[in-house]
């Protein structure tokens, strides 16, 4: 994300003045890098700069990673716990 960030200022702070585009439209430009639902995420925030913009969209990123960090230690935890009610089963019937 931060990668994107470097490239996409690099590119925009080239531009003459004469011809760089408005704020709103280098907004819009900056969410063309992402997939639907991260750009929703960055809309849905309504940044007035692209520095604001910018600063969401590594907020985001991070939330995204936490999340599916979360998932798979959750993912994680339930196969452990069902491997061990099974396991309990196979030893009750091994006991009958």
């Amino acid at each position: 994300m931060q990668g994107y960030c470097v490239r996409f200022n690099a590119i925009y702070n080239v531009i003459s003045a004469n011809i760089k585009p408005p704020m709103g439209l280098a907004l819009i430009k900056f969410l063309d890098g992402f997939d639907a639902d991260i750009a929703y995420q960055l809309r849905e925030r309504d940044p007035t700069t692209l520095n604001d913009m910018q600063k969401n969209a590594m907020s985001v990123e991070a939330n995204m990673l936490a999340k599916r960090a979360r998932m798979k230690t959750e993912k994680k935890v339930t196969i452990k716990e069902e491997a061990s009610s099974s396991d309990v089963k196979a030893y009750n019937t091994l006991e009958n």
